[in-house]
């Protein structure tokens, strides 16, 4: 079960976010039991950051993972704010550097690490692939719904 929740009042493509999930699920070989995907501000992802990992700042995401096995319980927080400011600096649109934040969320949740120059080259090239494999399920939707 994925549970995404909104606490903004920024609209969120929450299919588009739900599918990139799933996808990296299927492709890591991982399900969900449950996983919550709380799309928030600056000010509440900055307040999980102090209370758990003792960091005064916002940052993209933070995900807590809260069972082992190939059935992932946990849950992510997301600051859309971040992600704004982020898509700026890398001349990304908005969606897309959600995308890239949610699919990096959920290699977090499967164990996925990026501490070092090595674990974040491969989470990278991970999180490349996956925009790429949805970016052409929505090229072929798209055109398959203009067929019809």
């Amino acid at each position: 079960m994925i549970i995404l929740s909104n606490t903004t009042r920024q609209p969120l493509p929450k299919k588009r976010l739900a599918h990139a999930i799933e996808l990296v699920l299927r492709y890591e070989k991982h399900r969900a039991e449950r996983i919550s995907a709380v799309y928030c501000g600056d000010r509440l992802i900055k307040k999980i950051n102090q209370t758990y990992l003792q960091h005064d700042y916002a940052t993209d995401t933070i995900s807590f993972r809260l069972n082992d096995g190939q059935s992932i319980e946990g849950e992510f927080y997301i600051s859309l704010d971040t992600v704004r400011r982020n898509a700026c600096r890398y001349k990304q649109s908005f969606v897309t550097e959600l995308l890239r934040v949610t699919i990096h969320s959920t290699l977090h949740l499967i164990g996925y690490d990026d501490e070092t120059d090595a674990q974040r080259e491969i989470m990278t090239k991970k999180e490349n692939r996956y925009l790429s494999l949805l970016e052409h399920a929505n090229t072929r939707n798209l055109a398959q719904a203009q067929v019809k």
